[in-house]
């Protein structure tokens, strides 16, 4: 993808963000033991989310030739597909509070060419960004501040006026069977603990489930014309069941009770296993891949300038 005619945000260059102190034990959690689980099982998390990722961009596209921001970037799968639907006359900044994900972003899109595209360290609920951008994404990416207002005024600040926000949230954990009812048969064996040292990923993937909150949330940010489309579908969680628990064992509100738990939980892990082997065969398909249904809120809104 050329970069013939692209005109990049003066601050658009990679810089060091600083972190919100209320979000240093998450990003610790995002940057050490969860993301090398997340690139551990990288192909089950990404291709879980790709088809209504895709669903999400048809319906609410980038204009061609926009400014846009990726917030929660990760690996940068949805900055350089937002940098292919922008096309080459756009621009994509890639923005993730971990330096380990940021860093894999950079090179994998230099590694595919993409040359649209730029990515920073950065926490949104510190970040001031020029307002030149025309359109913010995030793919699961804004559950984790600890005062998310903060966050979404950040990024509201950042969109020109009538600029929009399209967004990817889960909705309640109960509402997605494949997390609650894991973590139903994980509590057979553990309960989270009292104490503990490992880090937890702050406020959690299930944070902006309630319909009012997510509201509320960007109402108190200034955002208007806000939507909120409930979204169920399939989510791949292997290829076989062994891939399956693996994932399942990794990141999650199961995986996370095993952690918590540290020595003790980790003993656990093989009973735990068997007995998930045991729920997730109800969701076995003929050719032997995991699917468990879950549900997301599809978000959108804009700032009225």
């Amino acid at each position: 993808m050329s970069s013939e005619g692209v005109s990049r945000p003066v601050n658009a260059m990679p810089r060091a963000g600083a972190v919100a102190p209320a979000n240093d034990e998450a990003v610790r959690a995002w940057d050490t033991v969860l993301y090398e689980r997340w690139k551990l099982n990288r192909d089950v998390f990404v291709g879980a989310l790709a088809a209504v990722t895709e669903e999400l961009f048809e319906r609410y596209p980038p204009p061609r030739g926009a400014r846009c921001l990726d917030v929660g970037c990760g690996f940068g799968e949805t900055t350089q597909r937002l940098a292919q639907l922008v096309g080459p006359d756009g621009f994509v900044l890639g923005t993730d509070s971990s330096p380990h994900f940021v860093e894999d972003a950079r090179q994998e899109a230099a590694d595919a060419g993409v040359t649209n595209v730029e990515f920073e360290v950065s926490d949104a609920q510190t970040a001031e960004w020029e307002q030149v951008y025309d359109y913010a994404f995030s793919r699961m990416g804004t559950q984790f501040f600890a005062m998310p207002v903060l966050a979404m005024r950040a990024i509201r600040a950042a969109l020109v006026p009538g600029g929009r926000l399209r967004k990817m949230c889960w909705r309640r954990k109960e509402e997605s069977a494949l997390f609650a009812e894991t973590e139903q048969v994980v509590k057979r064996f553990l309960s989270r603990p009292e104490e503990y040292e490992a880090d937890t990923c702050g406020p959690g993937p299930f944070s902006l489930g309630n319909p009012d909150t997510t509201r509320g949330i960007l109402e108190a940010a200034g955002f208007d014309d806000i939507e909120l489309h409930r979204h169920d579908f399939d989510y791949f969680m292997g290829h076989d069941m062994d891939e399956a628990l693996d994932a399942m064992l990794a990141i999650g509100p199961g995986a996370e009770l095993i952690r918590l738990n540290g020595e003790y939980g980790e003993s656990c892990r093989p009973e735990i296993a068997a007995a998930l082997a045991d729920r997730y065969a109800e969701w076995e398909r003929p050719d032997g891949s995991i699917l468990g249904r879950a549900s997301v809120w599809v978000v959108a809104a804009t700032n009225p300038g």
